[in-house]
């Protein structure tokens, strides 16, 4: 009995098992840190997992659309330019006057070079030094 109650009060068996108490909670942390990060990935995929799911079905209605027969009528319509038996298709055209902007046609007519384009939008003061 003495000589078990001396090895159990001895320094270098207290430090032993100081050491592994140390030991055992960083072991313990390491294992609480990793279940946390695979509860976080968990969780990340699973999101990734509905918002696939969603755009497949998104996917997969706009798939129905396409293969509507109004959709075809109306994809033919428009880039194959067809029509049905009896239409009349009209085109507008849009004005000439319309089209024109009078701020860009007066460099083109005087003929100005690039650089005093530039010289006069950012320094309207000096219109002066205009070339001919």
């Amino acid at each position: 009995m003495a000589v078990l109650k001396k090895i159990l009060s001895s320094k270098p068996l207290s430090y032993l098992l100081a050491l592994l108490l140390f030991f055992s909670f960083v072991s313990l942390g390491r294992e609480i840190n990793r279940q946390i990060n695979l509860k976080k990935e968990l969780n990340y995929l699973k999101e990734q997992t509905m918002t696939m799911e969603l755009e497949n079905q998104k996917l997969m209605e706009d798939l129905e659309k396409i293969q509507s027969e109004y959709f075809k009528e109306r994809a033919a319509r428009l880039k194959l330019g067809l029509r049905k038996p009896g239409e009349r298709m009209i085109v507008i055209v849009p004005s000439k006057d319309l089209e024109k902007d009078d701020s860009s046609e007066k460099y083109f007519q005087k003929k100005i070079s690039n650089f005093m384009i530039w010289w006069q939008k950012f320094f309207p003061k000096f219109q002066d030094f205009e070339k001919p």
